[in-house]
């Protein structure tokens, strides 16, 4: 499926099913307790090792997971965690990091909260299986997990008040309580009106993973980006990485400004921060308003 497989309406039934849900449940403001939204849907959530054969013995040959039987998708995937449906049960991989644990419980709990995908679960029908109505199904739970994380609108007024920096990153990490990959995404997504761009990535020092076709790994960019620097993606991207990055243990790993054209041909400046956490780089495109692209004086991010 070529491009964002949501469209307009789909996205806001699910941020009303999202908001919905987090209100019930008692919570408007973050940061937002995950356990007390799986606890209002009466899920269980459970830890094991999904490799061990002793679990998948029990649950493989009966459980349906989007619309397979687990046994015939277990040893083509890496599953980080299962919605057992008929046992209102959430299996997270013991192995996952504390970190993730939140992101994969509510890509779960969307899966149970939004009606339409009941049959994704329990049918095993020609429409579930193609491949096309998967990604969508998943690029919707996708969704649906950052409108729970980030408590909905809640977000996207504070965000856009702030100064599009990583030093705003910050301040909405330890707000929200959630992961810097996670925040970062919702960042560009729903935060300052700027054309601003998300990359995660493989540094020059390190092998990419075997799960990775290149080193980028997740690119996600602003409406704004999308809409006027269609032309540019995650390799060009990677690259500018690359050429200003400092190889080190974890950090900040560089903060630099280049130019970029957009869709006409003209150059615009951005300046992009990034972060290595000892995994992947995340770096933070920003366009620089009213500034020459020749310019390269980074401008000194104010408080929040």
């Amino acid at each position: 499926m070529a491009g964002d497989p949501l469209d307009s309406h789909t996205r806001k039934e699910i941020e009303v099913v999202a908001w919905r849900l987090l209100r019930d449940a008692g919570i408007s403001a973050p940061p937002v307790s995950v356990p007390a939204v799986v606890a209002h849907l009466d899920l269980y959530r459970d830890f094991y090792d999904l490799q061990d054969p002793s679990f998948l013995d029990r649950v493989k040959h009966r459980a349906l997971i989007h619309g397979r039987r687990l046994v015939d998708i277990i040893h083509k995937v890496s599953l980080q965690a299962v919605l057992l449906y008929d046992e209102d049960r959430i299996v997270l991989d013991a192995a996952l990091p504390p970190i993730k644990h939140d992101w994969s419980t509510c890509h779960e709990v969307t899966h149970r909260a939004l009606r339409w995908h009941k049959e994704y679960f329990r049918a095993d029908t020609a429409q579930t299986l193609a491949p096309d109505w998967h990604e969508r199904l998943e690029a919707e739970a996708n969704y649906g997990a950052s409108e729970l994380m980030f408590c909905g609108p809640v977000f996207a007024r504070e965000a856009r008040d702030l100064l599009p920096a990583w030093s705003s990153l910050e301040e909405l990490v330890k707000r929200y309580g959630k992961s810097k990959t996670a925040t970062l995404r919702r960042f560009v997504q729903h935060g300052p009106d700027r054309a601003m761009a998300m990359l995660v990535s493989t540094p020059y020092w390190e092998e990419t993973p075997p799960d990775q076709n290149a080193r980028s790994r997740h690119y996600v960019p602003s409406s704004l980006f999308a809409q006027r620097f269609s032309g540019i993606g995650p390799e060009a991207l990677v690259t500018l990485v690359d050429r200003y990055s400092e190889q080190r243990r974890g950090g900040p790993v560089a903060d630099f400004v280049c130019p970029l054209e957009d869709d006409s041909g003209d150059a615009h400046e951005f300046r992009g921060e990034s972060f290595y956490n000892r995994h992947y780089i995340l770096t933070l495109f920003v366009e620089v308003p009213n500034r020459p692209a020749r310019r390269i004086i980074v401008p000194r991010a104010a408080a929040v």
